[in-house]
């Protein structure tokens, strides 16, 4: 793993992450129409709506057993960036 804790992830269509990333739309979606997503209840706002597609994506693939939480790593880390770099712009 390089220096500053990121890993190369490779997206192309068919990959891993193109995999799961597809199981985890596919949750999102879900949860969207679903009872507790926006279709249902009119006034959420988008910051909840966000909210609950990452809450939905991360819970079903911990649920199937893709992804896992290393805690002794997120409880030995001080900070954290909250978002990629090159998303910043």
């Amino acid at each position: 793993m390089p220096e500053n804790g990121t890993v190369v992830v490779d997206e192309t269509d068919g990959s891993a992450f193109d995999r799961v990333r597809r199981i985890a739309v596919g949750a999102v979606d879900g949860w969207m129409l679903g009872p507790n997503g926006p279709y249902q209840n009119q006034g959420m706002i988008g910051a909840d709506m966000v909210r609950g597609q990452v809450r939905t994506a991360l819970l079903h693939l911990l649920e199937l057993g893709l992804i896992s939480i290393d805690e002794q790593r997120l409880n030995e880390m001080r900070m954290y960036k909250p978002w990629r770099d090159e998303d910043r712009g």
